[in-house]
């Protein structure tokens, strides 16, 4: 970018540095928004096949701590399994398409919206009642609340994983 020049009261040229914005300031961009992000291909469903097909396209997609847990290879597939269903039934969504509710009609082909949330909370009340009281605490902050694990020195930390590691085998 150029320097911008005016000219002075007394007839000379002075010249004006650019105005540049703070190299910090990246907005969405920003590594603090990026905490979590994983980047994968994006995909579209394929009208004739009903198969999923790449796009050539990328997209961003925010990871629960527990699957960034089960990544690391902290957790196991089973209990991933167990943590996102436990998830979903806290939040009240049905297994099915949670949009399906929208469309009404002959989309809808008599599913309750109403009864299903109210199954998801008598299956979350459930499961919950499985899990040993030393495991609450650690699946309410981190499946529940998608929080990490407490830190600490690595055996607290290891602790408190084992504790997760239990209240997701209890209810799997």
């Amino acid at each position: 970018m150029n320097a911008m020049t005016f000219h002075t009261r007394k007839g000379r040229k002075a010249k004006v540095a650019p105005i540049t914005l703070p190299q910090w300031d990246r907005g969405a961009e920003g590594p603090a928004n990026q905490i979590r992000l994983r980047v994968e291909p994006a995909t579209a469903e394929d009208k004739e096949t009903g198969r999923e097909v790449l796009t050539g396209g990328k997209r961003k997609r925010r990871q629960t701590w527990v699957q960034l847990y089960a990544r690391k290879g902290d957790l196991t597939e089973t209990q991933l399994l167990a943590a996102e269903r436990l998830a979903r039934a806290a939040e009240g969504y049905p297994d099915r398409d949670p949009l399906a509710a929208i469309f009404g009609g002959k989309a809808t082909d008599g599913f309750d919206p109403l009864a299903a949330k109210v199954d998801a909370r008598e299956q979350f009340r459930e499961a919950w009642a499985e899990v040993p009281a030393a495991s609450k605490p650690v699946m309410q902050r981190v499946v529940l609340e998608d929080q990490p694990v407490w830190h600490g020195n690595p055996a607290q930390r290891e602790r408190h994983m084992q504790r997760l590691r239990i209240g997701l085998d209890a209810i799997s």
